[in-house]
Formats: C-alpha cells, structure tokens, sequence
C-alpha cells in the first residue's frame, strides 16, 4: 500500500509500530524520528526513511519545522492489515 503521509508544524505521529516494513522518501520539510532505541534520526527532502517491522521497532516521528513534512511511504503488509499500530511511549522519553 502507498500513501502520502503529511504531518503539520509542530505535530508528531505518536509513538507506533509497522507490523510490516516501511519504505518511504521524505518529499518536504524535514522530519526527526526518536526510534525504540533513543536514537534521534534526521530526514530532509529527498532522503529516504526505512522503518522495521514489530513492536520491538516503535518509533515517533515529529515535525519541528514551519513547512508541513510530505513522506511517500510505502507500507509492506498483507490486505487488510493496519500500517500502523499506536504505541505506548517507552519509559526513558517520559
């Protein structure tokens, strides 16, 4: 499945999961990914973002710019299957 995913000026997705991976290329703005790990990853306009699959995986991501963040995302998963599954955040970014 592919989507265009937008995410306003100060937005985030929340933290989630894929239960399949994916693949996407950031087309605007410039988005911050805070990953399972604590690991804090930058994208800008024209890089690509490949996110695992699992719970193991929950991530955010966040926009801290004044343009919307534009991603082209492709999602790896079966029909009928969700994208994304809302995540509690980890206990260390509380």
């Amino acid at each position: 499945m592919v989507r265009i995913v937008t995410i306003a000026p100060g937005e985030s997705t929340g933290w989630h999961y894929h239960p399949g991976r994916m693949d996407a290329v950031v087309l605007a703005g410039v988005l911050t990914r805070t990953l399972h790990d604590g690991r804090i990853e930058v994208n800008g306009a024209g890089t690509r973002v490949v996110e695992p699959a699992g719970p193991e995986y929950a991530h955010v991501g966040q926009n801290h710019g004044g343009r919307p963040v534009v991603l082209l995302a492709t999602y790896h998963v079966p029909d009928g299957c969700p994208t994304v599954v809302a995540a509690p955040a980890p206990g260390w970014s509380r």
